[in-house]
Formats: structure tokens, C-alpha cells, sequence
């Protein structure tokens, strides 16, 4: 499935020309919800979730992506308020996780087999990034002193396309270097602002330079 990642130009090229990309640990995360979503009445329960978010936050990480890149939230919020680029790779679908965006928080009376779902929850009012997540293992850090993690690139995460934002004055020729170096095409797309619509699409004008 093609999905989309947001970020600011200068990590874009750096993970396009390392071939890998960011892995977002589950404290760093910008929802304090994230994970945390179900309702927790009793302070018992709130105990055990604890400690599984622990253990979940030691152990694992996600690669975020949304299922489209027309949205002016999203380069707002991660694509560096539109200076920044999107990434997109064709994923297998098997490693995709959705996010359902709920108004109320699910209730979990014992911590049970369900948990799992119920923690991939989150509040309505961030569907507007229409998320889906791969979950994966931390391995070593990279470099140790940064403590940021990193997935490679390869046939489950295949960068097929940049998008250059719509503020972005990151030049052409940088990119076409950045992506230069791989074996299959990577499609080139430099975005605007739409002129009828609250969107960002395609220039069909191209690169300024």
C-alpha cells in the first residue's frame, strides 16, 4: 500500500541518501494519550497499564504514515509548516496498523487479550492525519550518543516518491542526487498550494529552478 511520510527537508534527504527512517519511540510521542487511550477508573488498572506501557516503550517503536499528503494540517504539524517534504513507500499491508479515532475513551476493566486493540485508540479530533503505524522491534541506537533509531529501507518499506512542499526551497538537484543512487525510479512531485480548495497538490508548473 502507498503511504505517506511528513518531515522536514533536511531529515528527507538525509533518510533518502541513508536509505532509512526515523523510528518514533513511544515517550516521544506528541499525543500524551497515544497508548493510553482506554479509561482507567481504577487506580489498579491504571497501575498495570502502566507498567505494560513500560515495557511496550522498551521494546518497541513505530514508523508513522498517513494515506494521503493533500492535507494542509499535515504539513503544518510534520512537514516543517509546508518548507518541509513527504516521503512516500509502498508498504506491505500485512505490517499496517490503523488507527480508529474514537470520541469516548474504551473502557478496560481487566488488562486482557484486547488491550492490544484498544490501545491503537485515539481521539476523534486527530483523524484528520488518517494514520497508519508499523510497530516495530528497537534495536541498536544510531549513533549510540543520539539514542534515536532507525528502519532501513528495503522491499517492506520501498521509497517510490519525494514531495517537495509548497514552502519548501530545497533545490531540485538536490533531491534528483538524493535519489540518484537507487535502482527502481523515485517519482519527483513538487507541491502548491491549491487555488479553489483548502489543499496541497501537485505544481504541474514543476521545480522554480
Amino acid at each position: 500500500m502507498r503511504v505517506y511520510h511528513f518531515l522536514p527537508a533536511k531529515y528527507g534527504i538525509d533518510d533518502v541518501n541513508r536509505r532509512r527512517l526515523k523510528i518514533a519511540t513511544l515517550d516521544d510521542l506528541n499525543d500524551p494519550f497515544d497508548l493510553w487511550a482506554v479509561a482507567q477508573p481504577d487506580a489498579q488498572l491504571r497501575k498495570g497499564l502502566r507498567e505494560y506501557r513500560k515495557h511496550l516503550a522498551s521494546h518497541y517503536g513505530m514508523l508513522c504514515f498517513s494515506r494521503g499528503w493533500h492535507n494542509p494540517l499535515l504539513w503544518s504539524h510534520y512537514g516543517d509548516k509546508h518548507r518541509g517534504m513527504v516521503l512516500g513507500f509502498d508498504v506491505t499491508d500485512k505490517h499496517l496498523n490503523k488507527v480508529e479515532y474514537v470520541a469516548d475513551r474504551p473502557v478496560l476493566k481487566t488488562v486482557d487479550k484486547d488491550i492490544a486493540d484498544k490501545l491503537k485508540k485515539k481521539f476523534q479530533d486527530w483523524q484528520y492525519e488518517d494514520e497508519l503505524r508499523v510497530f516495530t522491534d528497537l534495536h541498536g541506537r544510531d549513533p549510540p550518543e543520539t539514542g534515536l533509531y532507525f528502519a532501513d529501507f528495503g522491499p517492506e518499506l520501498t521509497l517510490r516518491k519525494v514531495i517537495s512542499g509548497p514552502l519548501s526551497d530545497t533545490a531540485k538537484s538536490t533531491i534528483e542526487e538524493a535519489v540518484g543512487q537507487y535502482e527502481a525510479p523515485v517519482a519527483l512531485t513538487k507541491a502548491r498550494l491549491a487555488f479553489k480548495t483548502f489543499q496541497v497538490v501537485t505544481n504541474q508548473q514543476g521545480f522554480s529552478e
